[in-house]
């Protein structure tokens, strides 16, 4: 693609520098007007050219003045050797030429814009002006000023002389036809072309608001808010150009805002139909094209923001050329998509590729192409087509958007029809389901019993030692962690007896693991028919060592009921020893304290004989 966009353009470069010569040689030096036709008629040709020279009709009826060239109109003088030297867009020079008409008819003629001041003679009467002329920066002002004036002739032979000064602009002259007929023609030209801009400005703006209640109503799709804004901008930006309908309300407004505004429409649509086309079309537009796109226009933007007229318009050109990149780049993307057949694709491709054309004509119209290279002004007539283009491109757009909502509106009625079949049998339906919840219910009710009594059981089992029946260790050190707290707040002692079987091993090894199993489970039954209150804790410390939690227990009443266990435990022919330890929770002193204490307690009856209880004071 970008070896035949290069083989492309150089064509055409080599063609406009072959042709331009021979164009030139076909222009008349005096135009005949005699003979009424059906349309205006251009006042195109090889016009004096006076250069750093403001000469008026009469400075022509003193003596004869060798004009500096003839130079063919419309056209810039950017580029015209005068006296030796190429001429840049500043400067001012007077254009004179003669035209043929009927006498004692009036003769009409409508004034393009000039750049970018002028002062017009038609049969040494001053006819019209825009702006002021001057030799300087200082003392010209610059205006756009579509115009029109109406001559009786006194003669055949009419002589039209026009100042044109430039500091403002980068080109300057005669850029666009002036044009003469009737006085019908002329005011028929003027109207039918303020009308149908009048009609693009209207329609644009109905669409630009009509995107946006549409967005107002369905945010998510931000699409609508970007062709909202781009009608809009545009369709302000078509009231700067063509007729200037801007400056025709307000003609005191600043030439340099309205050159400005009209500058920053043309960019800031450029980005804002690039982000419409990423939220149409996210999976074909890369991220990387918005980007680009943005930090162009930023730039651009930022120049014409600080710059005046005459420096903007020099780089004007380069976004131009980006502009019909990314204006191919899309067109491109919009052929891939209707390969695919997306739904809508062929109409808003359709409406695209007409938005292109116009808008590479007017690129053309106002380019550095159109003043240097004058045969265009037989190819590319007019300007301002953009916006037509823009209008045909929202329609399809509004095709497709219609076409979408028919789609949805016909889905939402097929549901509504589904619906109404449901509703016709919601009784039985919710008749079957309710029956269907009860069940449901029910066994979800009986489950959820199963899963209670199950927790229960497995609560119970991980609180219990499997052999004894007794709690398990797991569980001692929970409740002696809670017994402890609650004995800090309340300032009350706890008792531990830490019970070990004395001679376990031997026995064990003995009379073997069942005997043994048969002796702790009567240590744990004897344990439990002594430690009878609701708080006491009795538990399987590991192996064969018990231990007795004791809340809220004084000195004497622990001893007594250690002895009573160890009298019980000898009566089944088991001796114990048994280790007892009292305290009451401080800052400085801990539950581990305690378990430590009647741990030493235990061996200390071990060592004294054991079948012994001793008290840790």
């Amino acid at each position: 693609m970008k070896k035949s966009l290069t083989v492309f353009i150089t064509a055409i470069i080599l063609l406009l520098i072959v042709i331009q010569p021979l164009m030139a040689s076909e222009y008349a030096e005096i135009l005949d007007l005699r003979e009424e036709k059906e349309s205006l008629q251009p006042l195109e040709g090889q016009w004096e050219f006076y250069w750093e020279t403001l000469l008026e009709p009469e400075d022509f009826r003193n003596d004869p003045l060798e004009p500096s060239a003839y130079v063919p109109v419309p056209g810039a003088w950017n580029g015209y050797r005068v006296n030796g030297e190429d001429l840049s867009g500043e400067g001012y020079a007077t254009y004179r030429t003669h035209v043929l008409v009927e006498s004692d008819r009036m003769t009409a003629f409508r004034i393009p814009r000039i750049l970018t001041a002028y002062r017009m003679w038609v049969d040494g009467e001053e006819v019209a002006s825009a702006g002021t002329v001057g030799t300087s920066r200082q003392e010209s002002t610059p205006r756009y000023l579509p115009q029109q004036v109406f001559v009786v002739p006194a003669s055949e032979v009419v002589e039209i002389v026009v100042q044109v000064s430039n500091f403002h602009h980068r080109s300057g002259g005669i850029l666009e036809n002036i044009q003469a007929g009737t006085e019908a023609q002329v005011l028929s030209a003027t109207k039918s072309r303020l009308a149908y801009e009048l009609f693009l400005f209207g329609s644009l703006l109905v669409m630009g608001i009509y995107h946006l209640l549409l967005y107002r109503y369905r945010q998510k799709d931000r699409s609508l808010l970007y062709f909202a804004l781009y009608c809009l901008m545009i369709g302000i930006r078509t009231t700067l150009v063509g007729e200037i309908f801007l400056i025709q309300v307000f003609p005191n407004f600043p030439w340099e805002v309205a050159h400005k505004m009209q500058t920053l429409g043309f960019y800031g649509g450029v980005l804002i139909l690039v982000l419409f086309f990423r939220e149409m079309y996210p999976r074909h537009v890369s991220v990387t094209a918005v980007r680009i796109s943005a930090l162009v226009v930023g730039i651009f933007g930022a120049v014409v923001l600080v710059t005046p007229a005459r420096v903007f318009t020099v780089i004007n050109p380069a976004f131009q050329i980006f502009t019909i990149l990314i204006s191919l780049y899309f067109f491109v993307i919009l052929l891939r998509i209707c390969r695919h057949k997306e739904p809508g694709a062929l109409f808003i491709a359709f409406g695209y590729g007409f938005l292109i054309v116009t808008v590479m004509n007017d690129l053309i119209y106002v380019s550095i192409l159109m003043s240097d290279y004058q045969f265009l002004n037989r190819i590319i007539l007019r300007g301002n087509l953009s916006s037509f283009g823009l209008l045909v491109f929202a329609l399809t757009h509004s095709f497709v958007l219609a076409i979408q909502y028919a789609n949805t509106y016909n889905r939402n009625e097929e549901m509504t029809r589904e619906l109404m079949d449901l509703n016709e049998n919601l009784e039985s339906l919710v008749k079957e389901r309710t029956e269907d919840l009860a069940v449901s219910y029910r066994k979800i009710e009986e489950q959820k019993r199963e899963l209670e009594e199950s927790n229960r059981k497995l609560e119970m089992m991980a609180q219990k030692d499997g052999l004894t029946g007794v709690r398990n260790r797991r569980y001692f050190d929970e409740i002696l962690a809670f017994e402890w707290r609650r004995a800090f707040r309340m300032q009350q002692s706890l008792s531990l007896l830490f019970l070990d079987i004395d001679n376990f091993k031997d026995f064990n090894d003995k009379y073997g693991h069942q005997a043994g199993d048969a002796c702790l489970k009567k240590v744990a039954e004897e344990l439990k028919k002594h430690a009878k209150r609701s708080t006491d804790t009795v538990a399987r410390y590991g192996g064969e060592e018990f231990v007795v939690l004791l809340s809220d227990s004084d000195h004497e009443g622990t001893g007594k009921l250690a002895e009573e266990i160890r009298a019980g435990m000898e009566a089944l022919g088991i001796t114990v020893s048994i280790g007892a330890a009292r305290m009451t929770p401080a800052e400085d002193v801990t539950k581990e304290d305690l378990i430590r204490e009647a741990d030493q307690a235990m061996y200390k009856a071990k060592r004294k004989g054991k079948n012994r209880v001793e008290f840790m004071l």
